[in-house]
C-alpha cells in the first residue's frame, strides 16, 4: 500500500486581504479540499472561487448537506472534490544545493523542477526546493524524492502538490506566508499523515517511517488506524506492519553561546532526559533550509564543535533524538563563517570560478 503525508496550514492571513474567502483553506481530507466557513461566505462564492463555476453551488450544497446556501454556519467544513477544482502546472526552484545532488540522474544545476522529476542526494549532499507559494523542502543526505504532482489551483494559486519520499529525510516549511494550501502530500512507504501545520519533518526507510510535527495539527493513518490525531510537538513512528507509537517530541536542548576553543567554535549542550543521541544540523540561513552539514553526537557528548564550511554567518540547529528515532525540537545558535580575502574597496576577492577566496587558502 502506498501511504501519503498530507500537509495543510490552518493559519488565516493576518489582514490586508480584500476577500475573506481566501483566508480559510484547510488542505486535503482524502479526495476533498476542505474550506472552513467564515462570516459572509456563500456556496456560490466558494464554488466560483475554487471550481471557477458559481453554478456548482448546488452540487456543493448536496455534498455538504447545506440547508440555506446563503446562511452557512460559521466554522463549518465545506468539502470540495478535487475533481471539481481546475489546476495549472507549476514548477519548483532548486534554490540551494551542496555536495552530490542529482536531478533525473544528472548533476544538479539551478534547475526548475516539475511533475515527474526525481531529485536524489548522496552522502553529504543537501538540496532545497522552493514552491510557488514559497514553501520549502530540504532533502538531507542519501534521500530520494519523486515529484508526482506539482500544480496550483487555477484561481486561488493554492498549492496542489504530491511528493513521494522513497528514502531519507525531508524537512518542510509549508506556506510560510500563512495562505494555506489546497493539498500538499508527501508519500512514504509506511504511513499516511494528514497535517495542518507549517513545519514538519518526515523520514523513511524500509522498516520505519517517522513524522515529527513541529507546528499545527495532524491525523495519522496506518494499516491499523485511521485519523489518529497528531498535535504540535508530537511525533509518530510507524513500522512496516502498520503498528505505530506516538509520543511527545523531546524538548529543545539548552545551548551555551558559542565560544572559540582549541578546535574552533564550540557550544555546550545541557543534557536532555531520555535523549538517545543528538543531531547537529548546520545551515547558512536562520530557518535551517540551506543545509551544508549534519552529524550526530552520542548522548554523553555534550560539546558540539561547529566548523564553518565557508564564508558568511552559519547556524547550528541541535535536537535530541529519542529511542524511537524521533527528533525533538530545535535549539539554535549562530557563529561566524570563514574570513575571506577582500580588496581595498572592501569587496571579496573572487577566484576564477567566482568563489570568494578564503584567508586560509590564501
Amino acid at each position: 500500500m502506498r501511504h501519503v503525508l498530507s500537509i495543510a496550514t490552518l493559519c488565516a492571513l493576518l489582514g490586508g486581504l480584500s476577500s475573506p474567502v481566501l483566508s480559510q483553506p484547510s488542505g486535503a481530507m482524502g479526495e476533498h479540499f476542505i474550506y472552513i466557513v467564515e462570516p459572509g461566505d456563500t456556496l456560490s462564492e466558494l464554488a466560483d472561487l475554487y471550481t471557477t463555476r458559481s453554478t456548482q453551488w448546488r452540487r456543493l450544497q448536496d455534498l455538504n448537506q447545506v440547508t440555506d446556501e446563503l446562511k452557512l454556519p460559521i466554522g463549518k467544513q465545506i468539502k470540495i472534490p478535487f475533481s471539481m477544482i481546475p489546476v495549472v502546472a507549476t514548477e519548483a526552484a532548486l534554490v540551494h544545493y551542496t555536495g552530490p545532488v542529482w536531478i533525473n540522474g544528472k548533476a544538479a544545476h539551478k534547475n526548475a523542477l516539475k511533475t515527474g522529476d526525481i531529485i536524489r542526494t548522496g552522502s553529504n549532499g543537501f538540496a532545497t526546493l522552493r514552491l510557488e507559494d514559497q514553501s520549502t523542502l530540504t532533502l538531507t543526505s542519501n534521500s530520494l524524492l519523486r515529484i508526482k504532482q506539482l500544480n496550483a489551483f487555477e484561481r486561488t494559486r493554492l498549492s496542489d502538490a504530491i511528493l513521494e519520499l522513497e528514502q531519507g529525510s525531508v524537512e518542510s516549511r509549508v506556506a510560510p506566508a500563512q495562505s494555506g494550501v489546497g493539498r500538499f502530500e508527501i508519500h512514504t512507504p509506511l504511513s499516511i499523515t494528514g497535517v495542518r501545520g507549517t513545519n514538519l519533518r518526515v523520514h523513511t526507510d524500509e522498516a520505519l517511517s517517522r513524522t515529527e510535527l513541529l507546528s499545527g495539527q495532524a491525523h495519522l493513518n496506518t494499516a491499523q488506524t485511521q485519523f489518529q490525531n497528531l498535535y504540535k510537538a508530537q511525533g509518530a513512528a510507524v513500522h512496516a506492519d502498520g503498528s505505530y507509537a506516538m509520543s511527545p517530541l523531546l524538548p529543545a536542548p539548552v545551548l551555551s553561546e558559542p565560544v572559540r576553543g582549541k578546535k574552533g567554535w564550540e557550544t555546550a549542550i545541557q543534557p536532555v532526559t531520555s535523549a538517545d543521541h543528538y543531531v547537529v544540523h548546520i545551515a547558512l540561513d536562520e530557518t535551517g533550509s540551506h543545509a551544508v552539514r549534519r552529524f550526530n553526537l552520542a548522548a554523553d557528548e555534550l560539546t558540539a564543535y561547529l566548523r564553518p564550511t565557508g564564508p558568511g554567518q552559519h547556524y547550528a540547529f541541535i535536537r535530541a533524538v529519542d529511542q524511537n528515532g524521533l527528533m525533538g525540537l530545535d535549539a539554535s545558535v549562530s557563529y561566524p563563517g570563514q574570513e575571506v580575502l577582500v580588496s581595498s574597496n572592501g569587496d571579496p576577492v573572487l577566484s576564477q570560478d567566482g568563489q570568494a577566496i578564503l584567508l586560509n587558502e590564501y
